[in-house]
């Protein structure tokens, strides 16, 4: 008796595991149906996270937000606002997010440092934009000779343009003491005499000029030297392109937007990144845009001075000199132009 009530409890048991078991794996198979159809990336459905940081140049992608152009062409986008390039940096490469406003220079830094990277879309070329802002006694890069002069990382656009503008003036790096400032904490760092000058763009660029700061060099003077972009990890590009061409028609579309309706969008673009109406004035009045025609010269290699693969080129040879390359990128994989392309309908000369 004992013995066959042990093997009848045995028998209930056997069939309750392989009942669980057959649960287990048809909902399983159902949800990775559901999850992932054939040729359907599962990740599709999720938003592109996008950082940026108040940068006047990158701010209509609150215009495409606003005026729901990312919807319209079917992606959605999370926008994350960083306090300052440097942060958007770090979230970029901890992978946080998937793309960024960014510069040029850094988005080359990325790749040697195992984060490879595709530019998509070209925002603008900066020419008063970013400019080296100093105490009202210098009068020129020469005086800062002794000084102590601010960027905003070590490998950063930053220190590459203090560098190279330096440099116009026969300034090397020992002639000079470095400090590292965010752009934000520029105005304050010179206040509270920190530094004697440092590398800033707006809203700080206005506020300390009103404060009696000078300006001793603009991006413009070192043409191509800072180009600002948005870009996305190249598993992103490889495995959403439809996300990314959609986010590039809509940020083509917000750019048509502003130069159609500036006011309304300079009053957007301010409240979003935390600006008044006239920093976020003064910044855009600091850059190049770049309309698509624009784009597709950029991103494309040619002998033109929008070229991108030339601007390119000079900045990889100025970071090998400096030993801060470990992998040279290939331009004509990271300047994408596939996306810009698609959305003209010629052929960009040649």
């Amino acid at each position: 008796m004992f013995v066959n009530g042990e093997t009848s409890v045995w028998k209930v048991l056997k069939w309750v595991v392989i009942a669980l078991v057959g649960i287990g794996v048809g909902v399983f198979f159902t949800s990775a149906l559901f999850r992932s159809k054939p040729g359907q990336n599962p990740d599709s459905n999720l938003p592109l996270r996008v950082a940026i940081n108040p940068w006047p140049g990158s701010a209509h992608i609150f215009i495409a937000e606003k005026m729901g152009y990312f919807t319209k062409n079917g992606v959605a986008v999370q926008i994350r606002l960083t306090r300052s390039q440097e942060d958007s940096s770090a979230i970029y490469k901890n992978g946080e997010v998937d793309g960024l406003g960014d510069v040029l220079s850094n988005t080359i830094v990325y790749g040697s440092e195992g984060v490879p990277t595709r530019v998509v879309y070209v925002a603008d070329y900066s020419q008063s934009g970013d400019c080296i802002i100093a105490k009202p006694k210098f009068t020129s890069l020469a005086d800062l000779k002794g000084g102590r002069v601010a960027f905003e990382g070590i490998n950063s656009f930053s220190q590459l343009y203090v560098l190279k503008a330096l440099e116009t003036q026969g300034l090397d790096e020992s002639m000079v003491r470095f400090e590292m400032v965010s752009s934000q904490d520029v105005l304050a760092a010179l206040e509270e005499d920190r530094i004697d000058a440092g590398h800033t763009w707006e809203p700080t660029t206005s506020r300390a000029l009103a404060k009696g700061y000078r300006i001793l060099s603009s991006a413009g003077d070192i043409p191509g030297i800072i180009t600002d972009v948005y870009a996305f990890h190249n598993r992103i590009v490889d495995q959403r392109p439809q996300a990314i061409q959609a986010f590039v028609k809509s940020m083509v579309e917000a750019r048509i937007y502003v130069g159609t309706h500036r006011e309304e969008s300079l009053a957007i673009m301010a409240q979003a990144t935390g600006m008044s109406v006239a920093e976020m004035n003064n910044g855009l009045a600091g850059v190049v845009p770049l309309d698509l025609k624009a784009n597709i010269q950029a991103l494309t290699p040619g002998d033109n001075s929008l070229s991108l693969h030339n601007s390119g080129e000079f900045i990889i040879q100025f970071l090998l000199k400096r030993g801060q390359l470990r992998i040279v990128p290939e331009l004509n994989r990271l300047l994408d132009v596939q996306f810009v392309r698609a959305l003209s309908s010629k052929e960009p000369s040649p």
